[in-house]
């Protein structure tokens, strides 16, 4: 198969129980405030109107994905991805290598704070 049947598939899968939920959510639930028709079908419009900008759209990303699959390029995790120093990644409260860590007064330290 070719790269746009392949997206075109995928795309079609995905977007097919999209549109059941989506279409069916706005129904049941205009239908149970007691809305009139009119108002219903006006919904449905405007929901098919954003399902089909949402097809476009995944459309695109699979258009993307098989490109990259086919032009064999190796795609990693961004945790097998080695860190450079620039791109350091260190948790909020941590203190750089070699700096003092502070000391909170006794009566500021966790322990005496929740002894109650």
């Amino acid at each position: 198969m070719g790269r746009f049947l392949k997206a075109l598939v995928m795309t079609l899968l995905i977007m097919e129980i999209t549109t059941i939920v989506d279409l069916t959510a706005v129904w049941t639930l205009l239908a149970e405030l007691h809305v009139p028709q009119t108002f219903v079908n006006i919904a449905l419009a405007i929901s098919v109107v954003g399902l089909v900008v949402l097809t476009a759209f995944v459309f695109r990303r699979a258009m993307r994905a098989e490109r990259r699959l086919e032009s064999g390029l190796e795609t990693s995790d961004w945790e097998d991805v080695p860190l450079t120093a620039s791109q350091a990644v260190m948790p909020v409260n941590a203190t750089a290598p070699g700096q003092p860590r502070p000391v909170l007064p006794a009566h500021l330290s966790p322990s005496s704070r929740h002894a109650h």
